[in-house]
C-alpha cells in the first residue's frame, strides 16, 4: 500500500473511530428504562466487526466500544457460543460468523424492493458514470443496501452494500430528511447537532436548502459534499411498506456538474415514479418512520 492509499484509509477511517466514540461512551447505549442494556452491548459488539479490520482481538473490541475488558470477553465469547462470532485459538482474535450472514440476507431480502430498483441503477450508473443507490437511515447515517458502479468508468466511488455515509452534509441524508414528519425532522436535527457541533451553522444551512429543493423540484442534490470532492443527486421512495429510503447517485465532482445532476435528478423522479406503479403502494406514514435512537 503507497504513502497516498494509506493516507486516503486513514481519512476514511478517521470518522468510523469518531462515531464509535460517540456512540459507545462506556456502553451507555440508551437511558430507558424498558431498553435492555446487556442485549445493547452484545450489538454494539457486533456492530464493532463492521467499523474496522476483519479479525479483532477482546482487548481491540474493548477500546472500539469502550466497556471493561471483562465485559466485553464475555459478551465476545457468548456470541462466538452463539456463532454470530469465530474465534481463532491461533489468532487469538474474533471474526464475524456465518450467523451473522444469514441475519444479514434475511433483512436484504425483507427489502425485495431492491429488485426492482436495480435494473434502474445499473442503467443511471452505466449511462452516467456515477455510483447508483438505493440507501436507507441508521440512526444519524445512510446505510446503503443496493448499489450499482458503472461498468465504463474507474472514476467511481468506494462504496458497497452496507457502506455508511452521514445523514447530513449529503444529498442522500437530505432527502430522507425532507420527507420526515416536521416533529421528527426537528428532533432529529438537534442529534446531528451534537454531532457536528463545530460546523452546524453551514451544516444546517445545507439541510434547509436540501429541504427547499426537494419542495421545488422533487429531488436534493449536494455540491462538493461528504469527502469534499462529492457531488451527489437523490430522490426520495417512500411508497413502500416501512421506513423511507432513498434513489440516489454521485461521483467525484469534476464528472458530475450541475446540469447532469438535474438530468439524473428528473431520471430518478421517473424511476420511483416506475418502482411506485410497480408496488401499487401507498407512501409510508409518519408512523412508519425510524425511532430516533440517540447517537
Amino acid at each position: 500500500m503507497g504513502t497516498d492509499d494509506m493516507e486516503l484509509e486513514g481519512a476514511t477511517l478517521a470518522p468510523v473511530r469518531e462515531r464509535l466514540a460517540r456512540r459507545r461512551t462506556r456502553g451507555a447505549v440508551s437511558a430507558d428504562r424498558n431498553f435492555v442494556t446487556a442485549l445493547g452491548r452484545g450489538l454494539m459488539v457486533l456492530e464493532s466487526f463492521a467499523d474496522r479490520s476483519v479479525w479483532q482481538s477482546s482487548t481491540e473490541v474493548a477500546n472500539a466500544v469502550r466497556l471493561p475488558k471483562p465485559t466485553a470477553s464475555r459478551l465476545l465469547q457468548g456470541l462466538a457460543a452463539m456463532g454470530y462470532l469465530h474465534y481463532s485459538p491461533r489468532r487469538r482474535q474474533y471474526r464475524l460468523g456465518i450467523a451473522v450472514l444469514a441475519l444479514g440476507f434475511a433483512a436484504r431480502d425483507s427489502y425485495s424492493i431492491g429488485d426492482l430498483v436495480r435494473p434502474h441503477l445499473e442503467q443511471l450508473a452505466d449511462e452516467f458514470g456515477v455510483h447508483a443507490a438505493l440507501g436507507g437511515r441508521d440512526r444519524l447515517d445512510v446505510i446503503h443496501m443496493e448499489v450499482c458502479h458503472s461498468k465504463k468508468t474507474l472514476m467511481t466511488l468506494r462504496l458497497d452494500v452496507g457502506s455508511r455515509i452521514p445523514l447530513a452534509g449529503t444529498a442522500t441524508g437530505h432527502a430522507l430528511l425532507a420527507v420526515l414528519p416536521e416533529s421528527e425532522r426537528r428532533l432529529l436535527m438537534e442529534h446531528l447537532r451534537l454531532r457536528h457541533v463545530k460546523h452546524w451553522v453551514d451544516i444546517s444551512a445545507k439541510i434547509d436548502e436540501g429541504v427547499r429543493q426537494f419542495g421545488e423540484r422533487g429531488y436534493t442534490w449536494s455540491v462538493a459534499s461528504w469527502r469534499l470532492d462529492i457531488n451527489g443527486v437523490a430522490v426520495p421512495l417512500t411508497c413502500v411498506e416501512g421506513p423511507p429510503l432513498v434513489l440516489s447517485c454521485g461521483a467525484p465532482a469534476r464528472h458530475l456538474p450541475r446540469r447532469t445532476m438535474d438530468e439524473i435528478g428528473r431520471r430518478l423522479i421517473a424511476v420511483r415514479d416506475a418502482v411506485c406503479a410497480q408496488t401499487g403502494a401507498h407512501g409510508a406514514s409518519a408512523a412508519d418512520a425510524y425511532p430516533i435512537v440517540r447517537d
